[in-house]
């Protein structure tokens, strides 16, 4: 067909085109027949050039508005676009023609899914599933569908019957296991444990299963050796997971694996974590390990200088320099502790210790008799003030602390037991002289 057109001037003397352009393209396409149409959109289905398929099934379809099958096609080509809203739009309308079409549900179901309307995706997964109970891929789906619904039970079960059919499907049991955590969650442990039978492989099996023998460690004391083992196979698949290596470097140090606590927690800060809690729990873990102590020191003091607000940290600053004999410095940081935490007894009895030491008896009577206020006396306690009494030469308060710590000791500490008895006896002696 020739087509002739007469040129329309604008201003400037240029031709007005644009409209000729289009009326030519119009022209073009209405000049293919509809077979020609749809060969051409197959084709490029074919060459999986969506673009053009579904540009050519536009053009068909506007001849053929009732065609089923390439209204299908165009919902298919739609989809591998991500033009999802008009993919749906043309699924319902296939629908709408044929009810019964299990590939078109399918196909919707799954656009639904995705645009995060599961409920409807379940109606139309669930109407595939009675026509065709071993339909795997639609009784997958609609496990998915029934999850995301918040149906768990109903997703539960789905994705039972789809393992009965497919009992290797890898996804099928992460994704079931998930759903199984919260309210089984010894059986979502099953699931994880059946993922890494299958692949060994995925990294995120190993890491929910850890997760799980980790709460359940309470119930299944062992269940720690085996966590602590999945997770550190997880950091050799993924060292850059340092909240991992903490929590397995948490998990050392409940089971007292201190040099294995300490390693994942130093790793961890050399990898950048710099939270003043990670500094805290790598500082008592140093505290177990005797060689571990110099590390202690620095940590503690380099701790203090960020947060001078932790009475507990100020204590154990003040250990570690009574461990080296430095005791002037110790008794600064008990006192800071009982500055800090008034009404606590241990800040207190490290504190008249470390005075005691020093040879600041009245001091160290001074903090104990705090103690004796709470009604928090021990052994300990009894036997400090009675020495420093004695160094003191008040001879009967001192004679009746020796004697409670003597009432109260039950054979723990022999050799002070062995000191009070003699100090009992030359005091009782002279007190009897009229010694006072």
């Amino acid at each position: 067909m020739r087509i002739q057109c007469t040129p329309m001037w604008i201003s400037g003397g240029r031709f007005l085109r644009v409209g000729l352009i289009a009326l030519l393209l119009l022209l073009s396409a209405q000049a293919q027949e509809p077979d020609e149409l749809l060969r051409t959109a197959a084709a490029a289905l074919q060459k999986e050039d969506y673009p053009a398929a579904a540009k050519t099934l536009e053009s068909y379809l506007a001849l053929k508005p009732e065609d089923t099958r390439a209204e299908f096609n165009l919902a298919l080509a739609y989809s591998f676009l991500q033009r999802k809203q008009e993919a749906i739009e043309r699924y319902r309308n296939v629908l709408s023609r044929e009810k019964e079409l299990p590939q078109a549900r399918l196909n919707l179901g799954l656009l639904l899914l995705e645009t995060g309307q599961p409920a409807e995706a379940v109606e139309l997964l669930q109407a595939i599933v009675q026509q065709q109970p071993a339909n795997h891929n639609a009784l997958y789906r609609l496990a998915q569908a029934l999850a995301l619904a918040n149906r768990n039970n109903d997703a539960q079960t789905a994705y039972e019957q789809f393992l009965s059919l497919q009992p290797s499907h890898v996804q099928a049991h992460m994704e079931v296991a998930k759903l199984m955590s919260a309210s089984d969650p010894a059986a979502a442990a099953a699931q994880y444990r059946r993922v890494l039978e299958l692949d060994p492989a995925i990294a995120e099996a190993r890491l929910l299963l850890a997760e799980i023998l980790e709460a359940q460690s309470g119930q299944q004391p062992d269940g720690l050796q085996e966590a602590s083992d999945l997770y550190r196979q997880y950091l050799d698949e993924r060292p850059e997971r340092t909240d991992v290596r903490i929590t397995l470097a948490k998990l050392y140090a409940r089971q007292k694996k201190y040099l294995e606590a300490i390693e994942q927690y130093e790793q961890a800060k050399a990898a950048g974590e710099t939270g003043i809690d990670l500094a805290k729990d790598l500082l008592h873990a140093y505290l177990q390990v005797p060689e571990a102590k110099v590390k202690a020191q620095s940590l503690a003091e380099e701790l203090l200088a960020q947060d001078g607000s932790d009475a507990e940290l100020w204590l154990a600053a003040g250990r570690l320099r009574m461990e080296k004999q430095e005791y002037r410095e110790a008794a600064q940081r008990f006192l800071r502790a009982t500055q800090l935490k008034p009404d606590w007894p241990q800040g207190y009895t490290n504190l008249a210790s470390a005075l005691f030491l020093l040879k600041n008896y009245e001091g160290a009577i001074t903090a104990l008799a705090r103690i004796s206020e709470w009604q928090q006396d021990t052994a300990g306690t009894y036997f400090l003030r009675a020495i420093s009494l004695d160094n003191l030469r008040q001879r009967k308060p001192a004679l009746e602390n020796y004697q409670r710590f003597l009432a109260s000791d039950e054979g723990k500490n022999p050799d002070q037991e062995f000191q009070a008895r003699q100090r009992v006896r030359i005091i009782s002696l002279e007190l009897q002289k009229g010694i006072k």
